[in-house]
């Protein structure tokens, strides 16, 4: 791994504790440079004072009996402190008494005396250093002593204490490397693996794998404790949930195997009983039209045959009805583009033909086409036009609209009527087989025409839905599918 890589947690440490270390020895090393050289400064100040007492205590007598010789004397022996450029004897008057100048140095140049009262100073020239001491005698001041020092000593010294140091503080610098390389690993290898560890984990949702658990009770060791109970919790109630699903996914294929099965012998029963009560229906019927057509039958007995009569036919229809509503369920779809503006016109025809004394005025939008099947289909639209044609049956002018809309997503049909309309609150009602919101003695039939009609129209993935109040009529609006299905 890259110690230096800025992605990875083990090049942000490497930097972080580099930084750290090389920052915090920078900062020892300028400290202890500086120490040195104030320290060293300080030393020759005090090595200056000390000799400037030692020249004074030498050069009171010759400073009081005027004697230059010995002062000069005095002074020469300075050549033994090779930091001493030059020194400089004054009288308590301020004259010039007596000098020494190493070879090779300037000329004596003061420039600056002891201020009154002052007895020591020392002062900085450029690189060297000026020192004024006051002789004195008995409390008295009879003269004073200047000395100028070089600094090349103290920067050699220097120079040679910050190599050392510099040495060491690079040695130190290196070993701190060395230690972040080695050390590191107890911090960036969990954190590393931990990292690889979720990293799976979201990539291939494998929640059976485990972090290694550090050697240690620190935090990591924690984290990567606390990671892996995490995980483990996941694993077992992803496993509860999938036995869950395996035991909910089974019960209901055993349900759908179940509820398919009842509903194949439902509508083999329906379409048996519907087909076989078709044959003794028919000779019910021949026989009470032979009645009705025999000599001597009282009015009570025509009375009665007319009932019978009424009553085969109600049957009749109730078995035409089942049947259509067994075969919305199981007949295959043959699907096609038909054109059911011209089906909605033919239905309305054939019944107006039948009740030709009524009063209906017809409204058939052109353009309406789905791609369905044309069978089905039309049992469905004359279920609904029929029920439209029956509750306008009690209207002076009946009306009866055929058409569609565009909504965006495709045309949604709709077969209108001016008739008894019926109750909003219990529109829920109208799809289910045999219930009716009218009584059978205001406008008769099975109550199985608008569940045939849901069930077609749903077989073929649209949907139907109708709004009404009581006497304003009612409106049934449905959605087919515009292309064949893959």
């Amino acid at each position: 791994m890259n110690l230096w890589n800025p992605r990875s947690i083990a090049g942000k440490l490497t930097r972080m504790n580099l930084l750290v270390s090389g920052t915090a020895l920078l900062l020892a090393y300028i400290a202890f440079l500086g120490y040195d050289l104030y320290t060293l400064r300080q030393d020759l100040i005090n090595s200056l004072t000390t000799e400037a007492g030692i020249v004074g205590a030498n050069s009171v007598t010759a400073l009081m009996f005027d004697d230059q010789q010995a002062a000069e004397n005095t002074l020469t022996a300075l050549a033994r402190s090779p930091h001493i450029r030059w020194a400089v004897m004054v009288t308590a008057k301020g004259g010039v008494f007596a000098r020494y100048q190493r070879p090779g140095s300037g000329a004596p140049e003061l420039g600056i005396t002891l201020a009154p009262g002052r007895d020591l100073e020392y002062w900085s020239r450029g690189t060297n250093i000026l020192l004024g001491s006051r002789i004195e005698f008995q409390g008295r001041g009879v003269g004073a002593v200047y000395l100028l020092a070089g600094t090349g000593e103290l920067v050699r010294r220097a120079g040679q204490f910050g190599l050392l140091s510099a040495l060491i503080l690079s040695l130190c610098f290196a070993i701190a490397v060395f230690a972040t390389s080695t050390i590191r690993h107890l911090v960036t290898d969990p954190l590393t693996q931990l990292a690889g560890k979720a990293q799976t984990v979201s990539r291939e949702k494998d929640y059976s794998v485990r972090a290694p658990v550090p050697n240690s009770s620190d935090e990591l060791a924690l984290l990567v404790q606390s990671f892996n109970g995490m995980l483990e919790q996941i694993q077992e109630r992803d496993r509860a949930l999938e036995e869950s699903r395996d035991k909910l996914e089974q019960r209901v294929r055993d349900r759908t195997a179940e509820l398919t099965e009842a509903n194949k012998e439902l509508e083999a029963f329906s379409y048996s009983v519907a087909h076989d009560l078709r044959g003794p229906l028919q000779h019910v019927v021949n026989i009470a039209f032979l009645l009705q057509n025999a000599v001597g039958l009282s009015g009570h007995g025509s009375e009665l045959v007319e009932k019978l009569i009424e009553g085969a036919d109600r049957m009749a229809l109730l078995i035409d009805d089942l049947l259509n509503l067994s075969r919305a369920t199981s007949t295959p779809l043959y699907r096609k583009s038909v054109n059911l503006s011209q089906m909605a016109e033919t239905i309305l025809k054939n019944l107006e033909a039948e009740e030709s004394e009524r009063q209906v005025r017809f409204s058939i939008m052109r353009g309406a086409r789905a791609v369905v099947d044309e069978g089905l289909i039309q049992v469905a639209l004359a279920n609904l036009l029929h029920n439209a044609w029956k509750y306008t049956s009690k209207a002076d002018v009946a009306e009866i609209q055929f058409g569609f809309i565009e909504n965006g997503t495709g045309p949604v049909y709709f077969v209108r009527d001016n008739g008894a309309g019926f109750n909003p609150r219990y529109a829920d009602r109208l799809f289910r087989p045999f219930q009716r919101l009218h009584a059978q003695s205001e406008f008769p039939g099975t109550g199985i025409g608008l569940a045939t009609a849901q069930r077609i129209i749903s077989r073929h993935g649209g949907k139907i839905w109708a709004k009404s109040s009581v006497n304003h009529g009612a409106v049934f609006y449905f959605t087919l599918p515009q292309e064949a299905e893959n």
